[in-house]
C-alpha cells in the first residue's frame, strides 16, 4: 500500500466519480452519512500544490471553497454564495488578502444579493487591487 498523497484535485474528481454503497450519491457529498462523512474527511489528507503563477495558498483558498459548495450542508446560505461567487477569480490566480475575504464574508453576512457580492469579488480581483 502506498503511503504518497494524491493531489486534493485528483482525490476531489475521483471521489465524485465514485457512488457511496450506503446512500446512493456522489461519494463524500451526502452529510450525515456515515460513508460520506468518512470519505469527507480523507478528503483533507490530499496535498495542496499550488500552481506555477498563483500566490502561495491560492491552492488551499481554491480547496475550501470547492469543499463549501460541494457540501453546503452546515453553511449559511449567503457563505456558500459568496463562495461560489468566488470560486472563478480564485481559479484564474486570484487569492485575496485577509482583509479583503474578511470584508466580502462581512458583506455575505449582511445579506447581499449575489449581483453585489459579485460586483465587490470583481472589485477585489482587479489586478490594480491586489496591493
Amino acid at each position: 500500500m502506498s503511503t504518497r498523497k494524491g493531489d486534493h484535485a485528483t482525490c476531489g474528481a475521483a471521489l465524485d466519480r465514485l457512488a457511496c454503497d450506503a446512500c446512493g450519491g456522489p461519494l463524500g457529498r451526502r452529510a450525515g452519512c456515515p460513508r460520506c462523512d468518512v470519505a469527507h474527511g480523507m478528503r483533507y489528507a490530499a496535498r495542496e500544490t499550488d500552481r506555477r503563477g498563483v500566490p502561495p495558498g491560492n491552492e488551499h483558498a481554491i480547496r475550501v471553497n470547492v469543499s463549501v459548495v460541494r457540501r453546503p450542508e452546515g453553511i449559511s446560505t449567503p457563505e456558500v454564495l459568496a463562495r461560489r461567487l468566488l470560486l472563478p477569480a480564485l481559479l484564474t490566480g486570484f487569492l485575496p488578502t485577509r482583509e479583503q475575504a474578511q470584508r466580502l464574508g462581512a458583506l455575505a453576512k449582511r445579506g447581499a444579493r449575489a449581483e453585489d457580492l459579485a460586483v465587490a469579488i470583481d472589485g477585489l480581483a482587479k489586478p490594480d487591487s491586489r496591493e
